[in-house]
C-alpha cells in the first residue's frame, strides 16, 4: 500500500517546525510526501489556535481539507497545533471530519496516531497532562519546508511570562530550553545541508537558559553556534522579551557580522498602566533606555517589534504615549494588532472596552506613522553596497530577483528587488541599493 502524507502548517514558525519534524518522522517510516493535498492518503493540518481568529481559520481549513475523503484519495484527517490542545476535550466530538488529535507536546506520537488511524479505524486522541516539552521530544529528522537556503532552529518550548493577553502557557506549557548541545548539534546539521541563514526561534528566546539556572543563557548559546568555524552564514534571533534580553548581544553584533544587527522584540505597548495591566514586567521608561542603548552600540541596529492597540481601558493618552514613541524614529519595522477579547486569558476580567472601531482606527494612525519612518530608513540606504542573500526570483514578477539584506527577516519584513544581475538562488551577493520604497529595496549586482 502506497502510504501517502499532506501536512498543511497554520501560525507561527514555530508550528511550521513541529509539522517539519512530523513529516520527517512519518517519512522515516515508509510514508511519500504528497505535495497536493488531493493525492493524500493522510492529511494533517497543524492549526493555530491563539485567537479566535486563528481558530476560525483553522476551522474552515480543517473542513475544506476533508472534501478530499470524497474528492480525493484522502482516508484519515489528524488535526495537531495549537488548536487541538485548546480544544482537547471537545475537538473530536465536535468535529467528526477528524480522525485523530495531536496534542502541542505530542507531535512525536505521530506516527502511532496516523497508524493507528489506518489500521484500527478508531479515532483517538494524543495528549499528555498537562502540555509541557522535553528534550528527547526534539527531534532532528526534519524535512525543511522553507526555501533550501534558510531554516528555523527552536531553542526552546512554551513560556512563563504569563501576559495578561496571551494562553501560550495553556497552549504550550511553561517555558522549557532545549540542551546546547542538542542546539549545537542541529545547527551543525544545517549549515552542513547548505543553508545560509538559521532564525533561533522560540515563544521566548531571551530567557534562553533561565529554567537551567538563574540567568539567560542566550548569549553563550549564541557564542557557541559563532564558534562553528563557518564563515557563511547569517545568525538571526526572533521572539526576545525585554525585560531579560543579554545586552552584550549588542556588542557582538558589532564584532561578528554573521550575527546580524536585527532585534525582533515585542514591545506591545509603551504606556505605563497598560504594560502593567498586560503584565509585562517593564516601564515604557524601561523599553525606551534599552532601544538607546543597543542604538548607541551599533547605530544600524534595525528593530522589529509588535504594538497592541485596543486594550481594556486603553485611554486616548495611553495610545498618544505609544504613538509619539513611534514617530521617535527607533524602528525599522513594526506590527501592529488589535486587541483580541479571547474567553481563556487572564484579560478577560477587564472586559472588551474599546470599540473595534477605534481599535482599529489606533492600528491605522500607528502603521501610518511607522510607514513614513520606515520610507526614510530605507532611502538612507541608497547608493549603499550591501551584502543580500538571494531567494530565487521574485514574487511579484519573473522578471527581478528577490532578496533580503541583514535587516530584513524572513516572511514579515520587506525585500530587495534585483534588477539588475544574474546570481543564484541561496548565495550571497553585493549590491548597490538604486531606490527605496516604503517596505522594499531595489537594487543591481556590483
Amino acid at each position: 500500500m502506497n502510504k501517502s502524507v499532506y501536512i498543511e502548517t497554520l501560525g507561527c514558525a514555530k508550528n511550521r517546525v513541529d509539522s517539519e519534524i512530523m513529516l520527517g518522522t512519518l517519512l522515516d517510516h515508509q510514508f511519500q510526501y504528497a505535495p497536493n493535498p488531493e493525492d493524500a492518503m493522510v492529511i494533517i493540518v497543524n492549526t493555530c489556535g491563539f485567537l479566535t481568529s486563528a481558530v476560525n481559520e483553522s476551522i474552515e481549513r480543517i473542513l475544506s481539507l476533508a472534501e478530499y475523503k470524497q474528492t480525493g484519495a484522502c482516508q484519515k484527517l489528524i488535526v495537531a497545533g495549537c488548536m487541538s490542545e485548546r480544544f482537547r476535550d471537545s475537538l473530536l466530538k465536535e468535529m467528526p471530519e477528524v480522525d485523530g488529535l495531536i496534542g502541542t507536546s505530542d507531535y512525536t506520537q505521530i506516527l502511532s496516531c496516523v497508524n493507528h488511524a489506518l489500521e484500527e479505524g478508531e479515532r483517538r486522541s494524543y495528549f499528555e497532562k498537562h502540555p509541557s516539552y522535553s528534550p528527547k521530544n526534539q527531534l532532528s529528522n526534519r524535512v525543511l519546508s522553507t526555501n533550501k537556503h534558510y531554516a528555523y532552529l527552536k531553542v526552546a518550548e512554551g513560556c512563563s511570562n504569563m501576559c495578561s493577553f496571551c494562553n501560550i502557557p495553556k497552549l504550550r506549557g511553561y517555558f522549557q530550553s532545549r540542551p546546547i548541545a542538542d542546539i549545537k548539534r542541529e545547527f551543525q546539521q544545517l549549515l552542513s545541508s547548505g543553508i545560509k541563514e538559521i532564525n533561533l526561534i522560540s515563544q521566548d528566546s531571551s530567557s534562553y537558559g533561565w529554567d537551567l539556572g538563574k540567568e539567560s543563557l542566550l548569549l553563550p548559546l549564541v557564542r557557541e553556534l559563532l564558534e562553528t568555524g563557518e564563515q557563511d552564514f547569517w545568525l538571526r534571533t526572533f521572539y526576545s522579551y525585554p525585560n531579560r534580553y543579554p545586552l552584550e548581544l549588542f556588542h557582538l553584533m558589532k564584532e561578528d557580522a554573521r550575527l546580524v544587527p536585527y532585534v525582533d522584540m515585542p514591545f506591545q505597548h509603551f504606556a505605563d498602566p497598560v504594560l502593567k495591566k498586560m503584565n509585562r514586567k517593564i516601564t515604557g521608561a524601561e523599553i525606551e533606555k534599552l532601544v538607546n542603548y543597543a542604538l548607541k552600540q551599533k547605530e544600524d541596529i534595525a528593530f522589529r517589534t509588535t504594538f497592541i492597540v485596543g486594550f481594556p481601558d486603553e485611554t486616548e493618552e495611553d495610545f498618544r504615549q505609544l504613538l509619539r514613541f513611534v514617530e521617535k524614529g527607533y524602528f525599522q519595522h513594526i506590527g501592529v494588532f488589535t486587541y483580541s477579547h479571547e474567553d481563556n486569558i487572564v484579560s478577560a476580567k477587564y472586559g472588551d472596552t474599546i470599540p473595534e472601531a477605534l481599535k482599529q482606527e489606533r492600528r491605522s494612525i500607528l502603521l501610518e506613522a511607522q510607514q513614513k519612518i520606515s520610507f526614510e530608513k530605507n532611502r538612507s540606504q541608497v547608493g549603499q553596497i550591501q551584502k543580500v542573500l538571494v531567494e530565487g526570483v521574485s514574487n511579484e514578477t519573473d522578471l527581478l530577483l528577490q532578496a533580503r539584506n541583514q535587516f530584513q527577516g524572513v516572511d514579515v519584513d520587506g525585500v530587495v528587488l534585483i534588477n539588475e544581475g544574474e546570481v543564484s538562488a541561496g548565495q550571497f551577493c553585493d549590491v548597490e541599493i538604486v531606490e527605496a520604497h516604503p517596505y522594499d529595496l531595489v537594487a543591481r549586482i556590483v
